[in-house]
């Protein structure tokens, strides 16, 4: 039996490898660390509201977001226009807050999609089908090159364990990449500094969400959206579906990590309550549930050099595989798209420079066309 092809890290952009393998007829193993797919794509749903609120990524732009919209098509899943319509609310430091009674418009428009943005990675993940071996709460935690593939030790609940890789595709953030993995032989140090330089999306944000009965902002005039100069949330966005049956506002918290974990989740979201009810009314004080996703103490998203939220969007760079491991590892990722760095588009489009390098290596002719839908 011929060995085969190990995909690093389920998140969007080894699940879109993976499935992208399938389709040209390639088995795979996907390694995952987390005891769950999806990675950074995560949505929450309690009993009490039936919309699932997304806690990582919320966005995609149909009309700059080719890979992505090809994607939502062909996999069946309904997307809706972010709400805007209604007054902008702006909290000053003092707490002073205005309503500028004027719908702010988003050129192009963003989309949620149906049921939260990990509809996305579920629907990939219900294609995987018998090519693809799924192992979960599995660790990397070095890489050889062997003269007949690339050796991996693995690790999980049961022990240690080696596998031999034909090709390898790495879809983990750079720094955790340059910090937990070991590499025979080791990579140069400048290439391991320039991993470590780069940031991780997101890896430094909390998002907070809360769930209501009704949209009482939009009866209120107001479009959810607020931008604060006291916090704890630095920007909220209205979260609900797309008739607005299901409520539901989120924030972007701005404080820092150390801040975040010096007061706790319980502090954090009393907090964050007591500004909503500031911003939007009294009726924001009584949601039906509320939810805190802090990223930054993630080990399997965050390393230490994301403690600091980033103050803007990093340039990012197409991936640079040292002389020796270039017909053996293929990054991807979204920290490894120049194009589209940061965003789902990048991620699945550092999916498809990699999947295409491994099968152009593997003398296959291969050309992903993601307007296609999939098989």
């Amino acid at each position: 039996m011929s060995l085969p092809i190990v995909i690093i890290g389920a998140g969007l952009s080894g699940l879109y490898a993976s499935t992208l393998l399938n389709r040209a007829g390639h088995r795979s193993v996907l390694v995952e660390a987390r005891p769950r797919a999806g990675g950074r794509i995560l949505s929450h749903v309690e009993a009490e509201h039936a919309q699932r609120l997304d806690l990582g990524p919320t966005w995609f732009w149909p009309g700059m977001n080719p890979r992505m919209q090809a994607l939502v098509d062909a996999l069946g899943l309904a997307h809706y226009p972010q709400h805007t319509q209604g007054a902008m609310t702006l909290e000053a430091p003092d707490g002073k807050v205005l309503h500028r009674p004027v719908t702010w418009e988003q050129s192009p428009p963003s989309h949620r999609l149906v049921g939260g943005m990990q509809s996305l990675t579920d629907a990939l993940q219900a294609r995987l089908g018998d090519q693809t071996h799924l192992m979960l709460n599995t660790t990397l935690l070095s890489m050889k090159l062997r003269p007949n593939g690339v050796e991996l030790a693995l690790q999980d609940g049961g022990g240690r364990w080696t596998q031999l890789a034909t090709q390898v595709i790495v879809t983990i953030p750079p720094r955790l990449m340059a910090q937990d993995i070991a590499l025979t032989p080791a990579w140069p140090s400048e290439t391991l500094a320039d991993m470590t330089a780069t940031p991780t999306w997101m890896a430094g944000q909390a998002k907070f969400v809360a769930a209501y009965a009704r949209p009482f902002w939009r009866e209120q005039g107001q479009s959810g959206s607020a931008v604060s100069h006291r916090g704890p949330l630095s920007e909220v966005h209205d979260a609900s579906d797309a008739t607005g049956a299901h409520a539901a506002l989120f924030g972007f918290v701005g404080a820092t990590p150390d801040y975040r974990r010096g007061i706790g989740v319980d502090e954090l979201r009393r907090l964050s309550v007591l500004q909503l009810t500031r911003l939007f009314g009294e009726a924001a004080a009584t949601p039906l549930w509320t939810q805190v996703q802090d990223w930054a103490w993630e080990p399997h998203t965050a390393a230490q050099q994301d403690q600091r939220p980033l103050a803007y969007h990093p340039a990012y760079r197409d991936p640079e595989v040292p002389e020796a491991w270039r017909k053996s590892v293929w990054l991807a990722g979204t920290e490894r798209s120049a194009l589209f760095g940061g965003y789902l588009e990048g991620a699945l489009e550092a999916a498809e420079a990699a999947v295409e390098g491994v099968l152009q290596n593997l003398s296959s002719t291969f050309s992903p066309r993601p307007q296609q839908p999939l098989a």
